[in-house]
């Protein structure tokens, strides 16, 4: 028996394959159909949920570098898919936010994405729904034990 048959009875490793392999597939569905890699269309997403936010707090809500959030942004602005201004009440930070082209795209990005894994859940026999209920409790558990 191999490690990988002795860690596949451990939902830790079960879930970090799992994310590990959505991760990869959403990133060549992306790449085939937009052009935009799965990291890129995740800005945008948050960018959509979160408003105009500091390049500091995105870094923390993704778990970036301010340096790495730096650079991925100056590419996502110069595409167009995002919007940088210095802060009028502090001048030393930076207020991001989604441009209409920005926000069109993400839209069709996940789009891609919820149309091809909502069939992989349907294929694997699962409802999607209660899923998508475990799933969250599971995540909201891992957040109130967060290790410092």
């Amino acid at each position: 028996m191999n490690n990988n048959e002795k860690n596949s009875d451990y939902p830790e490793y079960l879930l970090s394959r799992l994310v590990t392999e959505m991760e990869r597939t959403a990133d060549k569905l992306l790449m085939a159909s937009l052009g935009l890699s799965f990291t890129r269309c995740q800005y945008l997403a948050i960018l959509y949920s979160a408003g105009t936010i500091t390049q500091h707090n995105l870094a923390v809500i993704i778990g970036h570098s301010d340096p790495s959030v730096s650079k991925m942004l100056g590419d996502l602005e110069k595409k167009g898919f995002v919007s940088i201004e210095i802060s009028p009440l502090h001048g030393r930070k930076r207020l991001v936010s989604l441009t209409k082209i920005g926000e069109e795209l993400m839209h069709k990005g996940t789009g891609i994405l919820h149309e091809h894994f909502d069939g992989v859940i349907k294929k694997a026999g699962i409802d999607g729904k209660a899923y998508a209920e475990q799933t969250k409790k599971l995540w909201q558990s891992l957040l109130s034990l967060q290790v410092q």
